[in-house]
């Protein structure tokens, strides 16, 4: 099978971003299952040119390369119709799959002239959503409205839709008559002991209690765990926190930290590749994850899982999907809640240990990549059938 897949993000192979994960895994399990790829991505110069990424060509679509994201992103969205024609005449893909909004305009204008094959759009986050829920100002609701526009073109332009949970499948129905899937994330990890060694770790002091948190420092995501934090370090004085990760609001959390008087008990890792992420996960006592919006499942907890850590994760009716409190995890409900269960979890090793293992063993049954490949390769085959 032919596949052509469409990145919006510069991926750099030593640096891949955690918003890219799911699209770069599937990447590399087509790839090592047989099928024939190509991707398309953008440049970091304004020119027409193709490389190699993962052992497959990519045609590269021109931007500024300026390094800011909404400039860089507009070129790349105006210019990827005659890169995409361009991989229609030379690779004519079987199927096509794209992940993100600023291809809208070009596969609205592919659909308009002939795609030739099935588009599949594949949802992993609703923008609409995500930009509103920690910061509701004038300008960021203007913005979650261009973004339920480009959404919508998005979804015109495509044939079928996958998405992570049924809360995403749920909407995504009431905006659009096209099929609607749930394929949701994954995780495992090949360990490499001798390499996980190697690993360069934050101190970790005798007996002391890492609570670790792993992703992109961005949209304020941290604030509810920064607001709960200096009442809780006085209640449980072992506690330290561990921030895995780099992005926009970092520098902001180093600040903020210093402020509360909580300097010394949160440690900042900066970027870690994902390589690395096992021997951070496994050093942690628990870990931590919030949520982008209300209806979304972060891959990290999936992570956290498939290395049996006990997991505390923000309560929402998507995360429930997967997740029982005091099952396979320790959910929470607000900043009082947030407080209440850290504790909880801090002064329970017991409790730990179950979730701990319960996680690791549903992970293990039910969230694995191999299946979820196998999902999209018969949707792939189910549509180009009907194309």
């Amino acid at each position: 099978m032919r596949i052509c897949m469409v990145q919006q993000h510069p991926v750099d192979e030593a640096r891949i971003p955690a918003a890219i994960l799911r699209w770069v895994i599937l990447h590399d399990r087509f790839r090592d299952e047989g099928q024939e790829l190509l991707s398309i991505g953008p440049n970091t110069r304004m020119r027409f040119e193709e490389r190699r990424f993962r052992g497959v060509r990519q045609l590269l679509v021109p931007t500024p390369g300026s390094g800011v994201k909404s400039l860089d992103m507009l070129f790349f969205g105006l210019l990827l119709f005659p890169v995409m024609l361009r991989a229609r005449r030379e690779f004519c893909p079987d199927v096509w799959f794209v992940d993100e909004l600023f291809v809208c305009f070009g596969t609205a204008l592919l659909r308009l002239f002939g795609r030739q094959a099935p588009l599949c759009y594949d949802v992993m986050g609703i923008h609409y959503y995500q930009v509103r829920k920690n910061n509701n100002s004038p300008l960021r609701r203007l913005l979650a409205l261009l973004y339920g526009a480009m959404e919508h073109l998005t979804l015109w332009s495509a044939d079928f839709v996958t998405t992570v949970n049924e809360a995403h499948a749920e909407l995504l129905r009431q905006w659009t008559k096209r099929p609607v899937h749930v394929i949701r994330d994954a995780a495992e990890f090949t360990l490499d002991e001798d390499f996980l060694a190697q690993v360069p770790l934050p101190t970790k002091k005798p007996g002391r209690l890492f609570l670790t948190f792993v992703g992109k420092i961005s949209n304020r995501r941290l604030d509810d765990i920064f607001t709960v934090l200096p009442d809780v370090m006085q209640r449980v004085p072992l506690l330290d926190f561990v921030i895995v990760g780099n992005g926009p609001f970092y520098d902001r959390y180093q600040q903020l930290a210093l402020e509360l008087g909580i300097g010394e008990r949160v440690l900042f890792t900066d970027f870690v590749p994902h390589s690395h992420l096992p021997a951070h996960i496994r050093q942690a006592d628990f870990c931590y994850s919030d949520d982008w919006s209300d209806i979304g499942f972060p891959m990290k907890v999936f992570e956290y899982m498939a290395l049996g850590a006990p997991v505390l994760v923000e309560d929402t009716p998507a995360v429930r999907e997967v997740m029982q409190d005091g099952v396979n995890c320790v959910l929470y409900h607000g900043t009082p809640g947030l407080a209440e269960a850290i504790v909880r979890l801090a002064s329970d090793s017991e409790l730990r240990q179950r979730v701990g293992q319960q996680a690791l063993l549903d992970a293990q049954q039910d969230h694995r990549w191999d299946s979820r490949i196998r999902a999209f390769l018969d949707l792939f085959s189910h549509y180009g059938t009907l194309a």
